[in-house]
């Protein structure tokens, strides 16, 4: 007997023959050694979708969404490591996700006091993925998407809560194409409140079992999935407020079955990219500093991905109940461009977010659509302010019971017109510069300029930083998307006059500029499958 120690295998040499080569051949295809793909092993893109397992557990016993296991993804090229909990999905079945944020070979092992949930191992080879936006980041005061390094002004609609589009992704399908492509909004703003525990019921006193709702958790991951597949995001409020209920606050902040849900949240939705979340609304009535300080923490403590969490303060101020949120989030009633300044010079090592909702409605302090127009341009102009909207007019109401998605706009080319001109062109660079002119503007290093004016019959441009001459377009920004074309300007002052007042802007378009990306249909996004 011969052993082949490099195979493990053996074979035994028998009389000569037909039978006896035959046989030698056949224990030698057997035999020769090979690279098999393991029962975990997955290939998958950068950014997204991301990729799923899915074990079967039949042993546990006691509440399940309290069973912990992690999963610890190795990149082999960089030594880059990213710990993701396990979560429960029904019945005997865990899940765990992950994201490529590099493309080549990560290899991954669970850990668990539990059995049959530790030791799971396997390698995911990740391929890069052009033009995916990753994860939310920021350089300085601009908020920026990883994978595509795009700098961009977020500007949220209105949106129901989960139980609005569980199960129903032609509804969130209809919703992108009418709100993100034929309005411009970069996605969707959806409150949470109780509902993490109940799909149907925002409050807690009617919550008896503050366990996770797995289909609260399925909608938003149908809706997150999708959202970011048509190149937008989704903001979430995690909670209210306490005078309705919204809050953990009955089960104790940060307690047992809070932090439950925070490590279901960071488990499940973690590795999806598209996202950022906002504590909730009149924070300063029932939260304080040292609480937010906690929820920040714990969560970003158990995120393996990066997700920007922020809380707003009080009603009209500038301060923050908690300093060390991703971002600075504020309660301004009807900011204007100076107030939009002022809110990014006080806190300018990070990007800010304006998180009242501006509604057209009935409320004193409600927008009116000439407002909301001029709003979005205030927010941009400034350097780039978050902001939510809605329109609840003409039969809308207010979005509480989750039930109520808002209405359209009567103009939406105006919020169109808005997106249209600053895709490609808000970069990451641009600083306001309005000594330059008599309306509003923003430079880049590159000397292309941004100039903006309202009720203008002509706008003065000062281009004497320019070391050559540049192609301008303009814009009437009351209008469908057009660019009217209005020369070369060579370096030093000018005035553009208009051919009739209105609201105009003003591109001095820096050498190789991309023209902006028309409005296209959401592709159809699928949540992937287990397996």
């Amino acid at each position: 007997m011969k052993t082949r120690a490099s195979t493990n295998c053996t074979y035994r040499r028998r009389a000569s023959g037909f039978l006896t080569g035959c046989l030698f051949l056949f224990t030698l295809f057997l035999c020769i050694p090979a690279t098999h793909a393991g029962p975990y092993d997955k290939t998958g893109t950068q950014w997204a979708p991301y990729l799923e397992w899915s074990i079967q557990n039949s042993s546990v016993s006691g509440n399940p969404f309290d069973l912990i296991a992690t999963v610890a993804f190795t990149h082999q090229q960089t030594g880059e490591k990213r710990v993701t909990g396990m979560f429960y999905d029904g019945s005997d079945t865990w899940k765990f996700r992950f994201a490529g944020t590099q493309p080549g070979t990560w290899t991954f092992k669970s850990t668990s006091g539990d059995p049959e949930l530790n030791g799971i191992s396997g390698t995911v080879t990740i391929q890069e993925n052009p033009g995916v936006h990753g994860f939310v980041t920021h350089d300085g005061e601009k908020w920026m998407r990883q994978g595509t390094n795009q700098a961009f002004v977020p500007q949220y609609i209105m949106y129901a809560g989960p139980a609005y589009f569980h199960s129903k992704p032609e509804k969130i399908d209809a919703d992108i194409q009418t709100f993100m492509v034929e309005h411009g909004f970069t996605g969707f703003h959806v409150p949470i409140m109780c509902m993490w525990f109940d799909i149907n019921n925002e409050r807690s006193d009617a919550i008896s079992r503050p366990d996770p709702d797995l289909r609260t958790f399925e909608a938003l991951d149908l809706l997150i999935t999708k959202v970011h597949k048509a190149g937008g995001l989704v903001h979430l409020w995690a909670w209210g407020d306490e005078s309705r209920k919204q809050t953990p606050a009955k089960w104790g902040i940060n307690g047992v079955e809070d932090k439950r849900l925070q490590r279901y949240i960071a488990a499940r939705l973690g590795p999806l990219p598209g996202w950022t979340m906002g504590y909730g609304y009149d924070l300063w009535e029932w939260v304080n500093e040292s609480q937010l300080a906690n929820w920040h923490s714990y969560m970003q403590e158990h995120m393996a991905w990066d997700h920007y969490l922020g809380a707003r303060a009080g009603k009209n101020q500038l301060n923050q109940i908690y300093e060390g949120m991703d971002y600075s989030s504020y309660e301004q009633h009807k900011p204007d461009y100076q107030k939009y300044v002022e809110t990014i010079t006080r806190r300018p090592s990070k990007p800010s977010f304006s998180e009242d909702r501006f509604r057209i409605g009935g409320s004193s302090k409600d927008y009116s659509f000439t407002e909301t127009r001029r709003g979005l341009w205030h927010a941009a102009m400034a350097g780039g302010v978050a902001n939510i909207w809605g329109n609840l007019s003409g039969g809308c109401d207010e979005i509480y019971s989750g039930l109520v998605a808002p209405c359209t706009y009567p103009n939406p080319e105006w919020i169109r017109t808005n997106t249209t001109f600053f895709d490609k062109r808000f970069t990451r660079d641009l600083v306001r510069a309005n000594g330059l002119t008599d309306g509003y503007a923003l430079k880049g290093n590159s000397n292309n300029y941004i100039f903006y004016k309202e009720n203008a019959q002509s706008i003065r441009m000062d281009l004497s930083g320019m070391s050559e001459p540049r192609p301008a377009v303009a814009v009437d920004t009351l209008k469908p998307y057009k660019e009217i074309a209005i020369g070369t300007y060579a370096p030093g002052v000018h005035q553009w006059e208009a051919p009739y007042a209105s609201d105009w802007a003003i591109s001095i378009e820096s050498t190789g500029t991309a023209a902006p990306s028309p409005p296209a249909p959401p592709a159809e996004v699928k949540i992937i499958e287990a397996g």
